[in-house]
């Protein structure tokens, strides 16, 4: 079926369905490292216990894509658990406890950090293959074993952060290969497309400063041409939303040739008055011709390789077609959408809350699971499985 028709034969596909509205959860990380996006594996059980509790059960990504394609039938109480980018912490820890409560669930990959186990590629980490030295095409933990209750050993996943000379570093383990297809091989959480590099794009020529961090904090914050220590600080935005601000290439590879692109040898330049002169003078050099905004056709290729090239990548890693997207950032554009359709996405998912009835394929909302007990779950859970009720709340919070 051409997934353009989708909407325009929405009646024809509908079937009743026990599930009027599906509730749709966003989970990031699942370790003991409080943050925004991030609850304990404790945490986490408790709210596997309490969605079973309630006879509420988390539904394989398959039935899903029926149901939001075709509005194929869900059970009465179905839920959608999902988590955003890849992360190893949710094979160690989500997956024996979705297992242990009968629940499945969705995890979006982003395909070039698979493999990658520190987001500080040009700060190289301790935590390259933590706990076994196997490599990134070796699984790391079988499935098997942590179904079984063998507890992980993994104590640096708990910790998105490093400590290194003074500075703090952020280096997030992610899933390898190997991992993500032995993911789809056993069900219980099922891969699926979070675009290819999650970049950002810079938004425009305007800087206060350069880029010369004394500490990385943020997991995606970079566009295609990577973190260039040295360059402007450029504001940094959704890349499927904003036309992107390209820095002239001689500029860039002028920085790069005097700026160092290891962490600490930055930081030794930065403390030095002289370097900066010579960085200040060669800004100068570049005033008139610091950059340009992308043509159209370039930033119809870009999103294209986000898009498309994502699940390119996931489809060849898993043998098999890859009809859903998470957006990257949680934003997109009526062109970034058209994309997604061309490049054979059938489901969207977006960071918006809001209701999810049957058929409801292009865009699908979900609400962020926070790091609160059984009772606000169960409540969210609720409201977002009525039509009437989920509407009404979600105005309401607007």
């Amino acid at each position: 079926m051409h997934f353009g028709t989708v909407a325009g034969t929405r009646s024809l596909y509908m079937k009743k369905s026990g599930t009027q509205s599906l509730p749709v959860l966003m989970y990031h990380y699942v370790n003991a490292w409080s943050g925004a996006i991030t609850i304990s594996p404790e945490r986490f059980e408790e709210h596997c216990r309490a969605l079973a509790a309630k006879g509420r059960r988390g539904v394989s990504l398959a039935e899903a894509e029926a149901y939001f394609i075709y509005g194929e039938a869900l059970p009465e109480k179905s839920v959608l658990l999902t988590f955003d980018d890849g992360f190893l912490d949710n094979y160690l820890y989500a997956l024996p406890i979705l297992h242990k409560y009968g629940h499945q669930a969705t995890i979006f990959a982003v395909s070039a950090r698979l493999g990658q186990n520190s987001a500080c590629s040009f700060a190289p980490s301790y935590k390259q293959n933590p706990g076994s030295g196997l490599g990134p095409d070796k699984i790391r933990m079988p499935i098997a074993a942590l179904k079984a209750g063998e507890k992980p050993d993994f104590p640096q996943v708990l910790n998105p952060y490093e400590e290194r000379a003074g500075a703090v570093l952020r280096s997030d383990v992610f899933l390898n290969p190997a991992e993500i297809k032995a993911l789809d091989e056993d069900g219980t959480l099922n891969p699926a497309s979070h675009g290819r590099g999650h970049y950002g794009v810079f938004t425009g020529p305007e800087y206060k400063e350069a880029f010369l961090p004394d500490n990385l904090y943020r997991t995606f914050f970079h566009t295609e041409i990577g973190p260039i220590f040295g360059l402007p600080d450029f504001k940094v935005g959704p890349g499927l939303m904003h036309r992107a601000f390209l820095p002239d290439p001689d500029f860039v590879e002028a920085i790069k040739s005097l700026v160092p692109q290891n962490f600490q040898e930055m930081r030794s330049f930065a403390r030095n008055p002289a370097a900066l002169q010579d960085l200040q003078a060669l800004y100068a050099v570049f005033a008139d011709r610091i950059g340009r905004l992308e043509s159209d056709s370039e930033r119809e290729q870009r999103m294209w390789r986000e898009i498309a090239g994502g699940r390119e990548d996931l489809e060849k890693i898993l043998g098999r077609k890859v009809i859903s997207l998470c957006w990257p950032w949680g934003h997109y554009c009526r062109e970034a959408l058209d994309l997604a359709r061309q490049a054979g996405f059938e489901v969207l998912f977006t960071t918006k809350e809001g209701v999810n009835p049957p058929g409801q394929a292009l865009a699908v909302h979900r609400f962020k699971a926070k790091d609160k007990g059984a009772t606000w779950l169960n409540s969210r859970a609720f409201i977002y499985s009525s039509p009437f009720l989920g509407a009404l709340y979600t105005k309401l919070r607007i």
